[in-house]
């Protein structure tokens, strides 16, 4: 039976990164599609002089038990994705008499540009379709909220929860979501498309807050 996983490989795969790796990006360049890796360096520590009081800073430092807390639980799921889209791809190769053996890295480079054609060519059993509907519930590790909320704790981490930073990030998160559509070859699902729009409105609701306390401060 020919079931189409786009949600949950879009969602878990490639959108994951458009939203972990590309909030790490806005900050020390890391590429849409790959692994996120927690490093901010200059950026992550921002000092703010105060014209009335030249000696008195405020600085931004990067929050890395969080950062290593959230990458820890993203690449637990990660590796139970991939093990899956191996398995998967294996089983319908034997199939078609096709060659085994390829990883997950090595299907996503195969198929890049194209992987949406990939995913609704896939054969899934009833068991991992279920497994994933699960997952990309609305209370589910890859639902909208959960990634979107993942995605805003991880810039606010990063970033050391400096205000400033939010355009950058928010142009960053674009540019992954952008990388993302391209790899899948067409439009990104609509869980996609909405956990996007709730990442970067977690952005703004960041910013306003941020502008508000400085009016009241």
């Amino acid at each position: 039976m020919a079931i189409t996983p786009v949600t949950t490989a879009a969602q878990g795969g490639k959108t994951k990164e458009a939203n972990v790796a590309g909030v790490a990006k806005a900050v020390h360049g890391v590429a849409a599609n790959t692994e996120p890796t927690v490093v901010a360096g200059e950026a992550a520590v921002y000092e703010k002089s105060d014209q009335t009081a030249a000696h008195t800073k405020a600085a931004y430092t990067r929050d890395t038990a969080t950062l290593s807390e959230i990458t820890r639980q993203v690449d637990a799921k990660l590796a139970t994705l991939r093990a899956t889209v191996e398995n998967l791809f294996s089983m319908q190769s034997v199939k078609k008499g096709e060659a085994q053996g390829l990883t997950y890295y090595q299907i996503m480079e195969k198929y890049d540009g194209k992987l949406k054609e990939f995913y609704q060519n896939l054969e899934v059993d009833e068991d991992t379709r279920l497994t994933a509907q699960q997952e990309v519930s609305e209370d589910g590790f890859w639902g909208v909220k959960k990634t979107s909320e993942r995605a805003i704790e991880f810039a606010k981490a990063l970033s050391g929860g400096d205000p400033s930073k939010i355009e950058l990030l928010k142009g960053a998160i674009e540019e992954g979501y952008k990388a993302a559509e391209k790899a899948w070859g067409g439009e990104l699902p609509e869980i996609c498309r909405q956990t996007q729009a709730a990442t970067l409105k977690g952005l703004d609701d960041w910013a306003a807050e941020a502008k508000q306390s400085e009016q009241t401060a």
